[in-house]
């Protein structure tokens, strides 16, 4: 093969990685991180959608006035990417996703473009105790059993 093809062929080899690189390159980074972070790992427990965008946050604020009264807390949910349509049925998990359930917190129907915001008041025992531990907010579709189809962690940072 005469050098001149091969140097062509292999130009127009590294402009297809390149365009490739440029489109999927988030999301190639972060599907590989994941599969690299989540070795040895149970696959079940690694499972969620690479183009969702899942934000989810729990907040507690006692009352100013009254420390010893009871005020509720709140997870705070921002869906997008997910199933369209669908239900899911919400659990938070310790450690990692598919890890102990602490809590069933409810169901949430994503709109016809796989988008949801939802508010869930919580009555937490110990709000407190939760800021120091790694929670996950799992998405389960059927019911609270069934199948794990999206998972992310949830931000603690704004218990008190």
């Amino acid at each position: 093969m005469k050098p001149w093809k091969l140097l062509t062929r292999l130009a127009v080899a590294i402009f297809l990685v390149l365009v490739i690189v440029a489109i999927f390159g988030p999301n190639l980074a972060d599907f590989a991180r994941g599969l690299l972070g989540n070795v040895g790992k149970p696959f079940s427990n690694t499972l969620s959608l690479s183009s969702s965008n899942i934000q989810a946050h729990l907040v507690h604020s006692p009352d100013p006035t009254d420390a010893s009264a009871p005020s509720p807390s709140h997870l705070q949910i921002a869906v997008q990417g997910l199933k369209p349509s669908t239900t899911y049925y919400l659990t938070i998990d310790e450690d990692s996703c598919g890890g102990p359930t602490l809590l069933f917190v409810g169901s949430l129907t994503t709109d016809d473009v796989g988008t949801a915001l939802k508010d869930f008041s919580l009555n937490l025992s110990d709000p407190a105790g939760l800021a120091s531990r790694k929670l996950w907010l799992n998405f389960h579709r059927g019911d609270f059993n069934g199948v794990s189809s999206a998972c992310s962690p949830i931000d603690t940072s704004l218990l008190h």
